[in-house]
């Protein structure tokens, strides 16, 4: 159940906006002010699929997030293509915007995971540790904790409890290189923004506007075969529709964004 939580993070991580982090390992909840400005109090992400024809053959709901009045995302649920329910997250944050807490519940088994993170003095993270609870349990049990260590006020690695290294950063000019333990290039970033991620099999390149968000994102294979391509379409800040295409130009999936706001 970690991993798959872990390989989801990943995925949402660049896409969703609570997940774009101003600088690593912040998750600072950076986009706050653009729902806050907005007056953001849910989204709802429509997701069509296409077939070879360009004829419909997924048309679902996606994502649905409720935000507070100062733009924080407080929480979430996730489908599955076929409309079922598949988890929700409930998130909390300190007064900076940063998430100290998220909550994930998986709707088919109704096991839970849960993550807390902790900050410094100069709103750093410095840990992080992950519990797991089974829906036949009524506590919650520590998996594991990272723990982020910092060079002159940048990333440098991270660690586990046994003081095993997990990852590790680079600075060069102005880029950064995010390696795992096996020395393997898995992430690039510029600005404090993901650009680059490996993903094993597949890998995924980003163009971002001044701001950070994101406008086109280029998939991959291991040899550098282009796989697809995603446009991002935003209005007064807000991401509003997302479209795909595969290296023939073939339409294969498209994200509306829908948007209710506070009065």
């Amino acid at each position: 159940m970690k991993q798959i939580l872990n390989f989801i993070l990943l995925l949402l991580i660049p896409v969703l906006s609570f997940g774009q982090e101003k600088d690593f390992y912040d998750l600072d909840n950076s986009y706050h002010e653009i729902f806050s400005n907005n007056k953001v109090k849910s989204l709802k992400v429509l997701t069509k699929k296409f077939d070879k024809n360009g004829d419909i053959k997924e048309n679902y709901v996606e994502l649905i997030q409720n935000c507070a009045k100062n733009g924080d995302i407080v929480w979430e649920k996730e489908f599955y293509d076929d409309s079922t329910a598949a988890w929700e997250v409930n998130y909390k944050y300190n007064d900076n915007h940063q998430t100290i807490r998220t909550e994930w519940t998986w709707l088919d088994e109704n096991d839970q995971d849960l993550t807390e993170y902790e900050y410094d003095s100069d709103n750093r993270l410095i840990k992080s540790r992950d519990f797991y609870k089974s829906s036949n349990s009524t506590d919650f049990l520590l998996e594991e904790s990272q723990f982020y260590h910092y060079k002159k006020n940048r990333i440098s690695k991270v660690t586990n409890i046994d003081n095993e290294i997990e990852s590790f950063y680079k600075k060069k000019g102005k880029m950064v290189f995010g390696f795992n333990a096996d020395n393997e290039l898995k992430y690039k970033y510029k600005n404090g923004e993901f650009v680059y991620q490996n993903l094993d099999s597949i890998i995924f390149q980003y163009e971002r506007n001044k701001i950070g968000q994101i406008l086109k994102t280029t998939k991959t294979d291991k040899n550098g075969t282009v796989l697809s391509h995603s446009n991002y379409e935003y209005s007064n800040g807000l991401l509003m529709k997302v479209i795909s295409k595969d290296r023939d130009g073939n339409l294969i999936r498209e994200e509306e964004y829908q948007y209710e706001f506070y009065e």
